[in-house]
């Protein structure tokens, strides 16, 4: 017999909706377009030849990192990503950004858009936070009361961005009121470049967390990062860090490293960024002419996902998995939000075409 502490949320619906697709693949020998998932499916990044560079019987490859990770990592992301004001810590992957920032933070209220990715809000019930949401669908008329406010750019699950002018205004009326802002960017520079203007947003009061699961797509190296102003909150997110996974591994932040720093990794991001924003914008623009897109959007949206008017069900019976919109809800219970569907539009173009052609 066991006390066990049992966790206060439960497991991602969206590994369920993994195992289902799995296992009809199984019993019917079809093939499923896996449109629920969210790593980058066109193509993926070649790391051979930056493998081929590195001595892996070097000491700093095989022991211990520093606790806040790998300081020429560090540097790289500081000057490649506008940060240099800032102090860096690296941590494995985007969930780690996330639960580390938030449980740092005393404040007992975070505010998150309507519509969100699942983990926020089932990490912030982990750490017994208050969970209210905003409609950044309407981010000029945005209004929320105290604690801290959280925004994802372009958003999961809905990929949609506003324009970069009102977001900066939005930005800019939480600094007044002196309101931590955590913006979280792991799609942003799949998107853009990265001497892009993004930089104007980093005040005192915002938090900038990433990682390069989604930007450069080595979601399976686990590498994340979060930068900050705040002295006080960087040293106790080290210490924090110290007694969760006590630094992260080396090899994968010497590859993160090497791909930005080195000719043939700058040329493998700039293939593999090409590529996937190409047939990101082609599966848009195809489900916008069908008039497939979610009629909540203000403009088409960026990607990497898309909210569409098709049922979980009807993908399904299509060969199709998503995930339902009230899935990426918190405690809403709109009729209408298990009509209408997530979907990743990261994959093959030609692809996504074959299947919602035989749908529609």
């Amino acid at each position: 017999y066991m006390n066990v502490n049992t966790s206060p949320v439960t497991y991602s619906s969206i590994v369920e909706i993994g195992e289902l697709a799995a296992k009809l693949e199984k019993e019917t020998g079809d093939k499923y377009l896996k449109l629920h998932r969210g790593v980058m499916d066109v193509t993926t990044i070649d790391l051979n030849l930056i493998a081929q560079t590195i001595d892996f019987n070097q000491k700093k490859i095989q022991q211990y990192g520093g606790n806040d990770g790998d300081a020429g990592l560090i540097d790289t992301i500081k000057n490649k990503f506008h940060l240099n004001s800032h102090y860096v810590i690296t941590v494995p992957g985007g969930m780690a950004t996330l639960d580390v920032v938030i449980n740092s933070l005393s404040d007992k209220t975070f505010w998150v858009p309507k519509y969100h990715w699942g983990s926020w809000n089932k990490i912030l019930t982990i750490h017994n936070k208050d969970i209210k949401t905003f409609n950044d669908f309407d981010i000029n008329n945005v209004e929320v009361g105290e604690g801290v406010i959280m925004l994802c750019y372009p958003s999961n699950p809905t990929g949609y961005a506003p324009k970069f002018e009102d977001l900066k205004t939005f930005v800019e009326v939480c600094k007044k009121r002196n309101q931590t802002l955590i913006l979280d960017l792991p799609y942003y520079y799949l998107f853009n470049e990265m001497d892009n203007r993004i930089y104007e947003l980093y005040s005192d009061n915002v938090i900038i967390i990433s990682s390069f699961s989604k930007s450069v797509g080595l979601s399976g190296l686990r590498v994340g990062y979060i930068a900050t102003k705040n002295k006080e909150l960087y040293d106790t997110m080290k210490i924090r860090s110290l007694y969760k996974y006590n630094s992260i591994s080396t090899i994968p932040q010497e590859i993160i490293n090497r791909l930005f720093n080195y000719t043939l990794g700058q040329a493998a991001f700039n293939n593999y960024r090409t590529k996937t924003k190409n047939h990101i914008t082609k599966n848009i623009q195809y489900l916008h002419d069908n008039g497939l897109l979610f009629d909540e959007y203000t403009n088409i949206p960026t990607g990497p996902f898309a909210i569409i008017n098709k049922t979980f069900d009807e993908l399904l019976d299509n060969k199709i998995s998503s995930v339902p919109l009230n899935k990426f809800t918190f405690k809403n219970t709109e009729e209408k939000l298990k009509n209408v569907s997530r979907i990743s539009v990261s994959v093959d173009h030609d692809l996504f075409v074959e299947y919602f052609d035989k749908m529609i």
